[in-house]
């Protein structure tokens, strides 16, 4: 969806929330993120909000929000 979008994109910036699985020292994390770099061709940033502040990641809180009505996902 994003190629046909935006096919002359060659970057991708990340926000997430920087504790649990997906922070700045977790190294599965960033291997993954390496992965993903290599087979899309993409230069990939990422930048972290302090642990515990994913409410101030609009996306994130969006998509947890949409999972809890639904059913889906959450807690």
């Amino acid at each position: 969806m994003g190629r046909e979008r935006y096919p002359t994109c060659d970057r991708l910036m990340i926000t997430a929330d920087g504790g649990g699985s997906n922070g700045s020292r977790v190294r599965p994390w960033k291997i993954e993120l390496q992965k993903l770099a290599d087979e899309t061709g993409l230069t990939i940033g990422v930048c972290h909000y302090p642990p515990g502040t994913s409410k101030w990641n609009k996306i994130e809180h969006r998509c947890s929000v949409t999972s809890r009505r639904t059913g889906v996902g959450g807690r």
